[in-house]
């Protein structure tokens, strides 16, 4: 594929994407199958409280903007149920994050870090976090010029990608041996914050 192929099919996969979260009830299907893998319109409209005629409305539309694919069928009561999955594990990319809508960007926001504190508040309940030393959680306050925030930006990315290259190769492994995995949150923060009060 040449490069001016290959930019014009990452341009449509943009685009696709960008319309796939453009509604709030398209979007929250997506995540839930980046999340959970492969799952039916039938289970996702369990979770998410929602119409079934709805989300398999939705679901097509995601199908077509080539987001998800179907995996397979399984007969049910007369009918058949469709399985799908998401074909790729990010949602947004940086570069992307400027044309969404903003209410729809400010939603994205509340809605990963409440996931993060979801996780880590049922691993607390289950005793799993702290319990021994597999866990790592640091708060690092700091200070940094334009240059350094995209500096760290970068670096996060960096491990992000890496991450996804260690649940490939996990992946690889658990098939060829049988071993059942151990579910991770690996959830990374990094932004700006307000600065702080001289009253407080």
């Amino acid at each position: 594929m040449s490069e001016t192929a290959q930019e014009a099919k990452r341009d449509k996969t943009t685009r696709n994407r960008l319309k796939a979260m453009s509604h709030p009830l398209r979007a929250r299907v997506l995540r839930l199958l980046v999340e959970r893998g492969v799952l039916s319109p039938n289970e996702i409209a369990r979770v998410l409280k929602a119409e079934l005629s709805n989300v398999s409305y939705h679901m097509r539309a995601l199908v077509k903007l080539e987001c998800v694919e179907l995996v397979t069928t399984r007969p049910v009561r007369g009918a058949v149920e469709h399985f799908y999955r998401a074909t790729e594990l990010h949602l947004i990319d940086t570069d992307e994050w400027e044309e969404l809508d903003p209410l729809v960007g400010g939603d994205l926001v509340c809605e990963f870090m409440q996931r993060i504190l979801d996780d880590f508040i049922a691993s607390r309940k289950a005793g799993i976090v702290g319990s021994d030393k597999d866990f790592h959680i640091t708060r690092t306050p700091m200070i940094l010029d334009p240059e350094g925030i995209q500096e760290g930006m970068e670096a996060f990315e960096e491990c992000r990608l890496k991450m996804a290259e260690i649940e490939a190769r996990s992946a690889e492994r658990m098939m060829e041996s049988g071993v059942t995995g151990n579910p991770v949150c690996s959830g990374i923060t990094y932004f700006k914050v307000p600065r702080p009060s001289l009253n407080t």
